[in-house]
């Protein structure tokens, strides 16, 4: 890549992406150290357990409108096809997270839960995915509309709202002000999101899609891309829930994510830049040549970039938790084996998987996730019954391995069947 390129990539908004999205994960990192030193340990476990329940359900949210919204508004050329995908996906993503909701509020009450404490945070948590889906569908709607200062502007504000009142209302009222928090964040959040496309909104009630064929096709396509997101996804969120199932401790609970912190928050490099180039990739995804030099060149990179940040993790793991994590020192081991996931995911998975789904072929992202998925819950029941949270940190690097290997042979057969 020339420097003519670099250039231009920046100017069509790529710094402002990686610097909303530095922001808001330096913002997010001085939030878990506040809040850890706020509220006690087997408080901020019993929180962690109800988040990684509500983000269990959370792995269907809308049915997967965001994705499709992200895809269909890409592709489509003209703004009034582009207000139409949004307009149709929001309502239908916004009906199926009432369901999410109501789930929720059933579970809390009735459901089988291994660490009782969490229960009641999980009721008074179980309307956040209402304003959930509507956060996420704008800020899909603004990247496929290239509009990606208003989307930094907007995902930096949402940050930093949610660390004011999180930190502040903690501070005073524990983890029910953590959540009271939260709700606060999402929805002036949500507010300002429809601020910014105020004037599409007025669109919005002018058209409609009619014909039946594309509803159907853009729910499909959001489908298979939520399932396959959401296999994806169990690799963050299984490795906690099981610790919990398994020990019961909130302690315990509370060291691993304290060990997740930084290895699966320092995903925001891969993750921005797949952001800015994921509507490049998809406008591009029948030009052969243009996808595998650009693919090229995005995964060295990135495998030069995570190598220096996967080892420096490594080397200064003990000094970094001393000074930043100072009750949390038993979560070092689990830490560096994170740091070497951190690297294959970033560096192959993310940006994989998200090709493949720029270029259409979601199919492959579902069977990847399928089989990666299945290998997940395995390692996770036996190496977490066995070794407790190291073995979840191992399972969560074999998996992340497994994902790249399957997800790097199918993009290489995809690209040479580009005609």
């Amino acid at each position: 890549m020339n420097k003519e390129e670099i250039k231009n990539l920046l100017g069509k908004g790529l710094i402002q992406i990686f610097s909303a999205n530095f922001i808001n994960k330096i913002i997010q990192f001085t939030t878990v150290l506040f809040l850890t030193q706020i509220i006690s340990v087997s408080e901020y476990g019993s929180f962690t357990y109800a988040q990684n329940t509500m983000n269990f359900a959370l792995l269907l949210e809308g049915l997967g409108v965001t994705s499709g919204i992200l895809q269909y508004s890409s592709i489509a050329k003209e703004s009034i096809e582009k207000y139409k995908f949004f307009g149709f996906g929001i309502k239908f993503g916004f009906v199926f997270n009432i369901v999410i909701s109501i789930f929720l509020m059933g579970y809390a009450a009735w459901g089988p839960i291994a660490i009782e404490s969490s229960r009641y945070y999980l009721f008074i948590m179980s309307f956040i995915p209402l304003f959930s889906i509507a956060y996420n569908t704008i800020q899909a709607y603004l990247r496929s509309t290239l509009r990606n200062r208003e989307y930094s502007r907007l995902t930096v504000f949402n940050t930093v709202v949610y660390f004011l009142f999180t930190v502040s209302l903690s501070f005073i009222m524990g983890a029910n002000g953590l959540v009271i928090g939260i709700y606060i964040a999402y929805f002036s959040t949500v507010v300002l999101g429809l601020f910014l496309i105020r004037k599409d909104i007025k669109l919005f009630k002018l058209v409609s899609i009619k014909d039946r064929s594309i509803k159907i096709e853009f729910i499909k396509y959001s489908v298979v891309t939520v399932l396959s997101n959401a296999m994806s996804q169990l690799l963050y969120l299984l490795d906690t829930q099981l610790i919990g199932v398994f020990t019961g401790s909130e302690e315990l609970l509370a060291n691993y994510k304290i060990a997740t912190t930084i290895p699966f928050n320092i995903n925001f490099i891969p993750m921005s830049l797949m952001v800015f180039v994921y509507p490049y990739f998809a406008s591009n995804k029948d030009n052969k040549k243009w996808v595998k030099e650009k693919l090229g060149n995005l995964v060295k990179a990135l495998g030069i970039l995570n190598l220096v940040i996967s080892l420096g993790g490594i080397v200064l793991a003990k000094p970094v938790f001393s000074i930043l994590f100072p009750k949390y020192m038993g979560s070092i081991s689990c830490f560096r084996i994170l740091m070497i996931g951190y690297f294959i995911s970033g560096t192959f998975r993310i940006p994989f998987g998200n090709i493949l789904a720029s270029l259409g072929n979601v199919k492959a992202n579902l069977i990847n996730s399928i089989i990666s998925g299945i290998a997940n819950i395995i390692l996770d029941v036996v190496l977490i019954s066995k070794y407790g949270s190291i073995g979840a940190a191992i399972a969560s690097l074999s998996v992340a391995v497994i994902s790249s290997i399957i997800q790097g042979i199918f993009i290489t057969r995809h690209i040479k069947n580009i005609k």
